[in-house]
């Protein structure tokens, strides 16, 4: 039967995940194509003073990779500016993004938009998923797989639905849910300490959800927490923007809270199945000991994750720190946002302990624990 599910779940995520890429493909390769730099042709440095930002233009050799002109050479200019920010930095044999314009003559112009990275990207995935695999071996694989489905989920399910106006709270408390069942099944099967998981870890995520929406409206948040997200405020209407800091949060925290759960009832089952006689109460004060222990890296863990994630925008409020008072830096929208996120997060791992340890004692009976 659990063969059956778990095959039932790569059907359906290797369908989703076929029909999207097949989807970005018709949509994006009109547009955007993969090129590759085969030297540097010239540079051309005469005519440009910088008042225009632009230091000289360089011209490539640029071999396509993709399209109707597959297998031509072209020449591309790139221009490279005074503030380095600006600029793309290419070098010799390196794959980049070229955009492609349709002229009115029939005659194609491409232009260097960004280095490509996917090969990167995979690089790096595959070390994960080769590390993972060598590991942990059979519940790597299972890891992997559940990892997969919820990416899925979240691209598939979530997003879509936050897009058309559903709520981000609720929905992102129903995609918890989702993808914690999932983890935690594939992960120790169908028994009871998966159940006291599962409902530990969706109790501390709603409880950190319900903080976080408690204080973002109590803050009079607008949801906007950068200026990205301002300059496509045209895109956001009709979603509610505003619930999207809590849903960042039961998304967010979900991880790191089904860990705690999932730690404290795996413990909890193995003491219950060396010692029979274990009363409730001992469970209990188990639980709470395993979870102090727990508690003290965890909290720090997802605390420095949220810090770490916006790294940039703590070294600009660093730079800017003579130029601001505290009132005024604690009152930026992104800063407050940021410390909702983690304290409320955080938050979701405290009560995850007791609530867990409480389930354990609610659901382990007399026989011994599966």
């Amino acid at each position: 039967m659990k063969k059956l599910i778990l095959l039932f779940f790569i059907v359906i995520i290797t369908g989703l995940f076929s029909q999207d890429m097949n989807d970005f493909e018709v949509l994006n390769s009109e547009e955007y194509i993969k090129g590759k730099i085969l030297y540097l042709e010239s540079t051309k440095k005469s005519g440009y003073s910088g008042e225009d930002g632009i230091k000289e233009i360089e011209e490539y050799r640029v071999r396509i990779l993709e399209g109707d002109d597959k297998g031509n050479e072209i020449l591309i200019q790139s221009p490279v500016y005074l503030e380095k920010a600006y600029n793309i930095f290419i070098k010799e044999n390196q794959n980049v993004v070229l955009y492609k314009e349709n002229g009115e003559d029939g005659v194609n112009n491409y232009y260097i938009v960004d280095i490509d990275k996917r090969e990167s990207i995979l690089a790096i995935v595959g070390i994960f998923i080769f590390l993972t695999i060598l590991i942990a071996r059979y519940k790597g694989i299972k890891a992997i797989l559940s990892l997969v489905i919820v990416i899925a989920i979240i691209y598939n399910v979530f997003l879509p639905m936050i897009s058309i106006g559903y709520s981000p709270i609720l929905i992102s408390t129903l995609t918890a849910l989702l993808c914690s069942t999932i983890t935690i099944v594939l992960t120790t099967g169908f028994s009871k300490k998966g159940v006291v998981a599962i409902l530990g870890a969706v109790a501390g995520v709603i409880i950190a959800g319900i903080i976080s929406m408690y204080f973002s409206y109590k803050m009079a948040m607008t949801g906007f927490v950068s200026v990205e997200a301002l300059n496509y405020s045209t895109l956001l209407q009709g979603i509610k923007v505003r619930e999207i800091i809590s849903a960042g949060v039961i998304l967010g925290s979900m991880g790191a809270v089904m860990d705690v759960s999932m730690s404290i009832s795996s413990a909890l089952t193995e003491l219950r199945k060396r010692d029979l006689n274990i009363s409730k109460k001992e469970i209990f004060e188990s639980g709470m000991r395993i979870g102090e222990d727990i508690i003290g890296t965890m909290v720090n863990t997802l605390i420095l994750a949220y810090i770490g994630s916006g790294i940039l925008s703590t070294l600009f409020i660093y730079l800017q720190k003579e130029q601001f008072p505290l009132i005024r830096i604690l009152n930026f929208e992104s800063v407050a946002a940021d410390i909702v996120r983690a304290f409320a997060g955080s938050i979701g791992i405290l009560v995850a302990v007791p609530i867990t340890s409480y389930l354990c004692c609610l659901i382990f009976t007399e026989k011994i624990a599966d």
